[in-house]
This record gives C-alpha cells, sequence and structure tokens, in this order.
C-alpha cells in the first residue's frame, strides 16, 4: 500500500510519532516495533548523519536528552555510537534499519533534520528500490526540492509551526502533504489544502479530545505519542 493510501483511512489515519514516543525510547527500533503492534497506519522517524555519513535515527542535534551524552551525531563515527551509546537501553538505528523493519507493515515518513543529509537518503532509497510506503518530510523547503529534483516520483511534505501556515508554499515545491502543528489546522485551512489536492496531517496530539476536533475539521492523519490513546478513538468512531 502506498503512502497516500496509508493518509486516506477513515475517519483518519494514525501516524506513531518517533515511533510510539511516550510509551518506549524515541527514535529506537522497540518503539517502532510497539507504534506497529499497536496499528498505526504510518510511523515518523528523523534523521541525522554521523561524521562518516551513515544516516541514524536522532530528532535533536546531540544525545544530551535521550542519551545523557552532551555530543553530536556529527562529531561521532557510526561505530562510536554504536558502541558507546543507548538510548534507555537501545541501540540508535540506522535509517537503513528502521525501512528493513517497518518493510511495508506500515507508510513511513522519513523527517529530514540536515538538508544536506537529502542526496544520501535519496541513494538508499533507490538501493532498496523506491519503497512506495516512504514520505520525506522536513520543515526545510530546500531538502524536500533537491528530493524531488533526484527523484521526481518521491512523495514530500512540508512542516510548519508558525501562522499563516504554509499551504500554497508546500503546493508550489510539489508536496503532496502539509504538517501543520495541531492548532493551524483550522477547518479553513483543511479545506484549502484538500482543494489544492494536498493530505493534511497534524502534529502532536496526545488528548483525544483534540483529536476528536482534528477529526470534526477534516484532517486526515494525526501524529500522536501515543497511539494507543487514538486506536481506542478510532476504534469509538467506528
Amino acid at each position: 500500500m502506498n503512502i497516500i493510501s496509508r493518509l486516506s483511512r477513515k475517519p483518519f489515519s494514525i501516524i506513531g510519532h518517533r515511533g510510539a514516543k511516550g510509551l518506549e525510547p524515541e527514535n529506537t527500533l522497540r518503539s517502532i516495533g510497539r507504534a506497529l503492534e499497536i496499528g498505526v497506519d504510518i510511523v515518523e522517524v528523523d534523521v541525522r548523519s554521523t561524521r562518516d555519513g551513515a544516516l541514524i535515527l536522532l530528532h535533536d542535534e546531540d544525545f544530551s536528552r535521550v542519551a545523557g551524552t552532551p555530543v553530536k551525531a556529527r562529531d561521532l563515527t557510526f561505530k562510536e555510537i554504536r558502541d558507546g551509546i543507548r538510548v534507555d537501553g537501545e541501540n540508535v538505528p540506522t535509517l537503513e534499519e528502521a525501512l528493513e523493519f517497518a518493510n511495508g507493515r506500515s507508510g513511513l515518513f522519513i523527517e529530514i533534520k540536515e538538508p544536506e543529509t537529502t542526496s544520501n537518503i535519496i541513494k538508499l532509497l533507490r538501493r532498496r528500490g523506491l519503497p512506495e510506503f516512504v514520505a520525506l518530510v522536513s520543515f526545510h523547503d530546500e531538502a524536500l526540492i533537491a528530493a524531488r529534483r533526484m527523484e521526481p516520483s518521491i512523495v514530500t511534505g512540508l512542516i510548519y509551526s508558525r501562522p499563516p501556515g504554509r499551504i500554497i508554499d508546500a503546493k508550489k515545491i510539489g508536496a503532496k502533504i502539509v504538517l501543520p502543528r495541531y492548532p493551524l489546522a483550522t477547518e479553513k485551512a483543511v479545506s484549502l489544502a484538500h482543494r489544492l489536492g494536498l493530505k493534511v496531517a497534524v502534529w502532536t496530539v496526545n488528548d483525544p479530545s483534540i483529536a476528536e476536533k482534528m477529526v470534526e475539521r477534516g484532517v486526515d492523519a494525526i501524529a500522536t505519542d501515543y497511539p494507543d490513546r487514538l486506536v481506542e478513538l478510532r476504534e469509538s468512531y467506528e
């Protein structure tokens, strides 16, 4: 099933934020596994590069918050990270390991944190046959533009957090998805996005009552740290 189909589940699709961040160590295979067990439609992960060019899952620039080590990923080799850093006992996975692990059991949103990693991400996806369950998402327009220049078939999504939003910008750069922070997903904004043929995926909603409001406004997908809560909500609709 391709990524757009996975964003089309009714009444809404569920995105596991950094796997199941509220339940397991974020951006680890354990977290992704938990999200898959719970039944998400898509898993979102963050990607950065090591000093020697390995693509790893990491949200912050350094390991302070997740591993208590105030060193940047880009200052370490992958071997140094694999040998010396644990996130709540878990290895820091590579993007390739995450792709193999998900392997189409869910969609995968790969958030590009560093635009300079874009070409390496595309090369990895090409080696894996450009899996159709993947979309590249980013706050960085230049990363998404570069990705589509290299591989026009790739699905991209523009993330944003400030008003008035960036729906028109997303359309201009060829994105298929907009990812607003949830307060920006007004009924009017969602309607505009849909008129332009864009899917709307909001983040990060952990309160089912807010999720209900998002569903009323017509969003396509909701990212959450607690996918179990949103699966329960979706079942109540069904």
